[in-house]
């Protein structure tokens, strides 16, 4: 990445996909608690460095397929107090009563 600056990201970040197990249920017998900690470090410093490219006032858009708190609102917690950004909103969208994927969403402003 060059020195761009964008009107806006979507930041669909890499994650444990806890939110597709409802379709995939054999993943949790393999599913490793540690990875939890490894995603959300590796989801801060992803959203550490789009932030670089994203102009103030513009909107950032976080996503994952995770259902766990230290992936989802624990880095938006992170985004807003070390990367300087007001939450606009966020929604679990809960695909269990659709038959569908388990996601996450955010909705950020930088600062």
């Amino acid at each position: 990445m060059g020195a761009e600056l964008f009107d806006g990201i979507i930041l669909d970040a890499p994650c444990t996909g806890s939110g597709t197990w409802g379709r995939s249920p054999e993943n949790i017998s393999y599913f490793n608690a540690k990875k939890i900690d490894e995603f959300a470090t590796l989801q801060k410093e992803i959203a550490k460095n789009v932030s670089l490219h994203l102009k103030v006032g513009k909107p950032l858009v976080y996503i994952t397929c995770s259902v766990f708190e230290k992936e989802n609102e624990e880095v938006i917690a992170y985004i807003q107090k070390e990367l300087g950004y007001s939450l606009h909103s966020y929604k679990v969208l809960k695909g269990y009563y659709e038959k569908a994927d388990s996601m996450f969403v955010a909705r950020l402003i930088k600062l």
